[in-house]
């Protein structure tokens, strides 16, 4: 009888889980609307000199609109939406939030001064804060813990590939554009937001059609309606000693490595005189291999750490990428060579992609499960308001202060990498310090 009841509890644990090919395929478009998310994003980077050109844009400007633009709403609106993926219907506030980004990247062809670009911008950013919170709450509850692992490397895979890989992505769109544009009577940059916004709408029916979401355990489902805003703030306070520090690494490392990826296209394109469709293509080149090896080459070490000290392992991980991202990075800024300038940010990328990947790993693992998408939010408004609001403005900012002419942009960043590093070796310290145990936490 206790044979049985051991069985039947067993194949009552599995029942609640999807079938694999069910709980991979809602990965696989999840990740495949990542892949579109990044490139919606990062179009306008590439885009920045005609885009500049044809609204009257400064510098400033521009920034405010690749950061600062971006992130206010990204930022207030990820932690919002992240409690209604908590405590609604996924599938209806993901959808949602992909036909609101899309729509805002298509009518961005349309924008005629920086206030309707920059609406346009908020409108990117607020649909596409749901879609990490909700991957990271479908993941959980799509497979078992203990084989989460590798799905949640996977889908980070595709940030730390397309946070670079876009550029790609863009420079294909470009090329597409140029070529049809003399049937369509659009500037190049225009046709261009058109091309990347409208593939989101076809994700956007196939999600909300075909994608498995599954109903969440009565018990999570419960603990997350009365664990309200309020409720998670509250448990953030009680434990601020290690989950700030946490929270914040990756955006004090976004400081400067956003602020690297956002303006390494304009340098590359002032110092070296080429085209934005080359300045993207030689981003990819190099930054869309070296961000897949670093993603999973960070989780195959946490993962071995962690067997080894299941309080510390995951935190200890973060060592070597705090101690190094920054002087790789200042490393290939302070030339002016071609090679020299992409090989130090092909090898800061690979440590910087370290932050992105682990920080979703110890969310998972040091967090309460009614609480993830919440504190995944928390950790991307950190990551917004750090990131994108202040690193690239700040790079402007100091550019003048240092080095006139084309250089100066080049050295802004250098300059802003150094005095951030300290921050971010105070932050891992703190967290592998501080580190108060998953066990409690965990399913």
């Amino acid at each position: 009888m206790a044979q049985n009841d051991r069985e039947t509890t067993v194949n009552s644990a599995l029942a609640r889980w999807p079938s694999p090919w069910q709980a991979w395929y809602t990965v696989a478009l999840l990740g495949l609307l990542y892949i579109i998310s990044w490139v919606d994003r990062n179009i306008l980077v590439l885009l920045a000199q005609p885009v500049s050109q044809a609204l009257g844009l400064d510098d400033r400007q521009m920034a405010l609109l690749l950061g600062l633009g971006f992130a206010l709403l990204y930022a207030i609106g990820g932690v919002l939406l992240g409690h209604f993926v908590d405590t609604r219907n996924r599938r209806t506030v993901a959808t949602c939030g992909i036909i609101l980004w899309s729509t805002a990247t298509v009518l961005s062809a349309f924008a005629t001064s920086f206030w309707s670009m920059l609406l346009l911008r908020c409108g990117v950013a607020l649909g596409e804060a749901v879609l990490m919170p909700a991957a990271i709450s479908l993941i959980a509850d799509l497979f078992p813990r203990e084989r989460r692992g590798l799905p949640v490397a996977v889908f980070t895979s595709i940030g730390g590939v397309m946070t670079i890989g876009s550029y790609a992505g863009g420079a294909a769109a470009i090329g597409i554009a140029g070529s049809i544009n003399g049937v369509v009577g659009l500037s190049v940059w225009q046709t261009t937001l058109i091309i990347v916004g409208l593939p989101g709408f076809a994700l956007a029916l196939i999600f909300a059609l075909s994608a498995t979401v599954p109903a969440r355990t009565a018990s999570d489902a419960g603990s997350a309606r009365e664990d309200g805003l309020g409720a998670v703030f509250a448990h953030f306070r009680s434990r601020l000693h290690f989950l700030g520090p946490l929270l914040s690494l990756t955006g004090i490392t976004c400081i400067f490595s956003l602020a690297i990826i956002i303006w390494l296209p304009a340098v590359l394109i002032r110092e070296h005189g080429i085209t934005a469709s080359q300045a993207g293509y030689l981003i990819a080149i190099v930054g869309v291999p070296t961000g897949l090896a670093s993603n999973f080459f960070w989780q195959w070490c946490a993962t071995r750490l962690q067997r080894r000290d299941p309080q510390r392992g995951i935190l200890r991980t973060f060592i070597a990428p705090a101690l190094l991202v920054a002087p790789c990075y200042a490393a290939g800024l302070l030339t002016n060579s071609l090679p020299l300038q992409l090989t130090g940010f092909a090898t800061g990328l690979f440590m910087s992609t370290a932050f992105n990947v682990l920080t979703q790993i110890a969310i998972q693992y040091y967090t309460p499960p009614q609480m993830r998408a919440r504190m995944v939010s928390v950790n991307f408004l950190i990551i917004s308001v750090l990131g994108y609001g202040f690193g690239p403005l700040a790079a402007v900012e100091i550019a003048p202060l240092l080095v006139a002419g084309v250089s100066g942009l080049r050295m802004g960043l250098f300059a802003l990498t150094l005095v951030t590093w300290p921050l971010l070796v105070i932050a891992m310290l703190a967290a592998v310090r501080n580190a108060d145990g998953p066990a409690e936490h965990e399913q």
